[in-house]
């Protein structure tokens, strides 16, 4: 059974509400989820896989997040969720750690998942199937694919245009 451990840091007005720790040591799970803040509506934020993202750092992301969906205006918080792993595992390992990850957040229904460093699409099909939520989802999900239309780099052009 994953361990699930809430902890109460010093928060401001905008958050962190809350900071989950998951350990599953049958599945090799260590995560952290930080949901900032839900005022406008569920926390919404990418799942980064990396070894070595600190639980701060999953904090600032979460943060990030919260007023990046303020300024575009989206019915939703921020939130960032980090699993500690190597993204280049075996992509059966990925995904049976990933699916673990999504039964492990399954209480936390104030967090929509997204995809982030380490994760994808598919990653995003996997968690959706475990617990019926995740947003950056394959075109077949009904997904928008935004490396296909090359959304970043448009992105990336536009603000280079700017500066």
């Amino acid at each position: 059974m994953p361990e699930a451990t809430a902890s109460f840091i010093e928060a401001d007005a905008l958050g962190p509400e809350k900071v989950v720790e998951l350990h599953d040591p049958r599945h090799g799970l260590r995560a952290i989820v930080a949901i900032d803040n839900t005022a406008a509506g569920p926390a919404i934020g990418g799942c980064r896989m990396a070894p070595n993202v600190s639980r701060d750092e999953c904090i600032r992301l979460a943060r990030a997040m919260t007023l990046k969906n303020a300024a575009a205006g989206l019915p939703h918080g921020g939130g960032k969720s980090v699993i500690f792993g190597n993204s280049a595992m075996p992509l059966g390992d990925k995904e049976r750690l990933l699916r673990a990850f999504a039964r492990a957040i399954r209480h936390l229904r104030d967090y929509i998942v997204g995809p982030d460093m380490g994760t994808d699409e598919e990653a995003m099909a996997w968690i959706r199937d475990e617990i019926g939520r995740a947003v950056g989802l394959p075109r077949v999900l009904g997904g928008i694919p935004l490396d296909e239309i090359g959304a970043t780099g448009y992105g990336l052009a536009i603000a280079a245009e700017v500066a």
